[in-house]
């Protein structure tokens, strides 16, 4: 049976949530709380509503009589209504990936640069380097008493751009 639940506590099972079954049983009884396994690394908080499927086992797979009382199944938790869904999983990711929206990697809390601008302010600062050393190159030994042409200041220099800090995506 599949169903929507509502998360109210933690399991006394490990790993597992307490959840309020929505639905009424046919003796007009409201289902009464039951333990549920979140799966494929779906992490609810209390609160959500959420959605299982109920086998007629329990955890151990023991043989159940099921008449008329959910106690004893073992229901898993396959999705969540959260505004948020957490997931706690190892992602290993082989072709493109496309993620919509705001990311933050890690704990988050510093900005992520953007590479095309930081890539163009990075060649305009490459420029101006070299060409400060190309001026500094045309000087005469032993230095200053020998004079050097004045610094053309081309080309011009590229101060930073906050604009080069994504306001969308961080990681820490």
């Amino acid at each position: 049976m599949i169903y929507a639940a509502k998360i109210v506590g933690q399991g006394t099972t490990a790993g597992t949530f307490l959840v309020t079954p929505q639905y009424t049983r046919i003796d007009g009884v409201s289902a009464p709380n039951i333990e549920a396994l979140p799966i494929n690394g779906l992490v609810p908080a209390i609160g959500d509503v959420v959605y299982c499927a109920e086998g007629a086992n329990d955890f151990e797979q023991s043989m159940q009589l099921l008449i008329n009382d959910n106690g004893g199944a073992y229901p898993i938790i396959f999705a969540s209504l959260a505004a948020t869904i957490e997931y706690n999983i190892n992602l290993t990711i082989d072709g493109n990936f496309i993620a919509k929206g705001k990311a933050t990697l890690g704990a988050g809390g510093k900005k992520m640069v953007l590479g095309d601008p930081t890539q163009t302010w990075a060649q305009a600062v490459d420029a101006a380097l070299t060409a400060l050393y190309a001026w500094a190159a045309t000087g005469v030994p032993p230095g200053p008493a020998g004079g050097i042409t004045p610094f053309p200041g081309t080309p011009a220099l590229q101060p930073w751009q906050t604009a080069n800090l994504s306001s969308n995506h961080q990681l820490d």
